[in-house]
């Protein structure tokens, strides 16, 4: 591969997150590479081994500038989907330069749903823009990276060419398979002693609950604030009725987290809790750093809507609740992990406690979901 120039570019962080195990193991074996990110993706910067060029903004002319001055010999993205601010992301205007210029692309599915809109042009001034498919498989690289043969399956229903569609896992997986395998049985304790969370009795149970903004999806049948209230109210309910000691870590999204906030004041005076992400602080309260790997590693269940963290605590072996409470029927994110037996999806209010209680007392078990070994390999396979 020594002639080879890979031109590496996200605008999401779950993007940011797969393509960034690949970038280094280029790096690692002498390939020339340049790093592009923009919007959500510039939260991921420390996830690279050579320092990426942010973009503020981007546009059809400055991609194919990009792609001028650096001349590679192929593009890897992450995949992001339109929205008003992006009526065309990122990744889909490199994608458009490298089919002008016959070049490469690859994009790597970090995640499973939206297969469809994350390729196609959606309507972005409409309330559900999801759901408003303009033209769809409009916006397409010559071979998406996809996570298993489940994926597959489901994008060549949508219409998805075959020949394009390459088996190759998320390399994120693999990297936060390998990090959690180094980590210390202290992990734990180490954890708990900082002093975000001083205030949880040391013996307790730890409940993690991944929030994040329900804003995009009006319809859903519920919102962040909704949703964490109603956790938050159930783990306190859980505690009181069984004389369970439960200490709560509340992990916002690193900038959508206004709402999570606004809900973590409901009073919940049978639990310990606290609300908290590392990532917010930008590295300016050391003593309160750790990772995503450290953080499951502590954790007893982990508990969300749906979000890629989820799938990350799945990976590594933790028990993970969907708590999707009075979801609209047509919305089915994830559900491919509690129809595999691998989560467990609550759709009413009153089951969770329940559920948690069975997760927690080991009377309910849930199959494990392995990671893909080799990921990054495959995708440096298909550059």
């Amino acid at each position: 591969m020594g002639n080879k120039r890979i031109l590496i570019a996200s605008s999401m962080n779950g993007g940011a997150e797969a393509v960034a195990p690949v970038a280094n193991r280029l790096l690692e074996k002498g390939i020339q590479c340049r790093i592009f990110l923009h919007g959500a993706a510039e939260r991921n910067l420390r996830d690279f081994k050579a320092a990426p060029e942010v973009l503020a903004n981007v546009s059809l002319k400055e991609c194919r500038d990009i792609v001028a001055r650096f001349r590679p010999t192929a593009i890897l993205t992450g995949t992001q989907v339109q929205d008003k601010d992006h009526p065309r992301t990122f990744e889909q205007l490199l994608w458009q330069v490298g089919k002008e210029q016959s070049m490469k692309t690859v994009a790597v599915m970090d995640t499973w749903g939206n297969e469809l809109e994350r390729f196609s042009d959606l309507d972005a001034s409409s309330p559900t823009p999801l759901s408003a498919i303009t033209a769809p498989l409009a916006r397409l690289p010559r071979i998406m990276a996809i996570l298993d043969a489940y994926q597959e399956k489901v994008m060549q229903g949508l219409g998805f060419s075959p020949g394009a569609l390459k088996v190759t896992g998320n390399p994120y997986f693999e990297k936060v398979a390998e990090e959690f395998a180094k980590l210390s049985p202290a992990t734990r304790e180490t954890l708990l002693a900082k002093p975000a969370f001083a205030s949880f009795g040391k013996s307790g149970k730890l409940i993690v609950f991944m929030s994040d903004s329900m804003s995009v999806y009006p319809d859903i049948g519920f919102t962040e604030t909704s949703v964490l209230q109603s956790f938050l109210r159930a783990v306190n309910e859980l505690a009181r009725t069984s004389a369970t000691q439960i200490n709560v870590i509340i992990r916002p999204h690193p900038f959508r987290n206004q709402d999570a906030a606004s809900a973590f004041a409901v009073v919940t005076p049978g639990i310990r809790k606290v609300l908290h992400n590392p990532v917010s602080a930008k590295g300016s309260d050391p003593a309160n750093d750790y990772s995503m790997e450290e953080l499951l590693k502590a954790a007893d269940v982990v508990v969300g809507t749906f979000n890629n963290p989820l799938v990350t605590a799945k990976i590594v072996g933790r028990p993970v609740v969907h708590y999707l409470p009075g979801i609209n029927p047509k919305y089915e994110f994830q559900k491919f992990m509690s129809d595999q037996g691998v989560s467990t999806r609550v759709t009413q209010a009153g089951m969770l406690g329940v559920v948690l209680e069975g997760i927690l007392s080991g009377r309910i078990a849930q199959k494990s979901m392995d990671s893909v070994h080799g990921a990054i390999d495959r995708v440096i396979e298909l550059l």
